[in-house]
């Protein structure tokens, strides 16, 4: 029972492996697999300010960046570096409604007016005083008494009302000298509050700032943090982490190695039960996909999510933490894995 066992392992292996003996030769193959851990970390921010003012924009993407490193550091995030990868400024046009003479007032007095006995010969004249003051509308009415208004204003109603009735008199003496006075009079009046706020369509110029920069790190166990400041502080991430690991060109000629020596001990076994000898190698060819490289890891939690509070420099230290410990974005590295596969080709006597 345990040959016929023995028989059957031997069997599988000789099928999933494709191991050839053929002649002399023997052509076996080795897999080396490995699950290894990242050492490094880099996390790619763009920093975004916009302002009408393209010194202010500056100027506010600059602290937010220094506002970063200081809150990083006091969150327990330890990084290696800070590199800045691209800067750049781009001007554009919105526009935009904007009140204006927002709470502004004033007061508008309207003197009702009206001439008397004006004959058709003197209308002419009559007309002609009222439009040098700018007194375009006269109505008519079925008794022949022409009716007008005098408009002005001030930012009291006793101002404007002074003004208005200043302007009746100065008429009155005018129609005077034509003939005409004596033949007018005030009826009525309103003083009434007149607001002077009205929305405008405003073209604004509009400046933005952006700074691209990428925070290197080994503490793969706060990578969270460096995501959770940045998102605090309205900066932006692409969802995209950059994972590398150290030596990997000693980790590929160690899995090579294994992949060698499983390759090696397999002939072994099965030269074991014949009478043939294992000589040296003939050919050996390499079926590895690829080399160990950076690889990048994506997380739509990292992407997005950004506070747009305008005034976020402007609170403490203190609250902004508080902050960054409540959101507490928790990074879980992907471990890489990674495998050689070599086929070897043994000489047999």
């Amino acid at each position: 029972m345990k040959r016929i066992i023995l028989l059957m392992c031997m069997m599988t292996c000789f099928l999933s492996f494709s191991d050839i003996v053929s002649g002399k030769r023997i052509q076996v193959r080795g897999i080396a697999k490995k699950e290894i851990m990242p050492n490094s970390a880099k996390v790619q921010l763009t920093i975004q300010t916009e302002d009408k003012n393209l010194d202010k924009a500056s100027k506010e993407n600059a602290q937010k960046l220094e506002k970063f490193k200081s809150l990083l550091s006091k969150s327990g995030a330890r990084y290696d570096k800070i590199n800045s990868t691209s800067y750049s400024t781009d001007k554009s046009y919105d526009w935009d409604t904007e009140v204006i003479n927002k709470g502004e007032k004033e007061f508008k007095t309207v003197l009702s007016v009206e001439a008397d006995n004006i004959s058709l010969n003197s209308l002419k004249d009559f007309l002609s005083v009222l439009a040098n003051e700018k007194i375009y509308e006269v109505k008519r009415n079925a008794q022949g008494v022409n009716i007008f208004e005098i408009e002005m204003r001030d930012k009291s109603a006793k101002a404007a009302y002074q003004k208005a009735l200043d302007k009746f008199n100065g008429l009155q003496q005018k129609l005077g000298s034509k003939g005409l006075g004596g033949k007018i009079k005030i009826v009525g009046f309103t003083n009434d509050e007149v607001s002077l706020e009205k929305r405008e369509s405003v073209k604004k110029e509009i400046n933005t700032v952006t700074h691209t920069i990428e925070v290197e790190t080994r503490d793969m166990k706060n990578i969270g943090n460096i995501i959770s400041v940045a998102q605090i502080l309205g900066i932006g991430t692409n969802g995209y982490i950059e994972y590398d690991i150290d030596n990997k060109q000693k980790l590929e000629d160690e899995l090579y190695e294994n992949a060698y020596k499983e390759a090696l001990k397999k002939a072994q076994v099965i030269l074991g039960k014949t009478d043939l000898n294992l000589k040296n190698p003939v050919t050996i060819t390499d079926k590895s996909q690829g080399v160990i490289r950076p690889y990048s890891d994506y997380n739509y939690n990292y992407y997005g999510n950004v506070l747009t509070d305008s005034k976020i420099l402007e609170k403490s230290e203190k609250e902004l933490l508080d902050k960054v410990s409540e959101k507490r974005i928790v990074v879980n590295p992907r471990k890489l894995d990674i495998s050689k596969t070599v086929y070897i080709e043994f000489e047999m006597n």
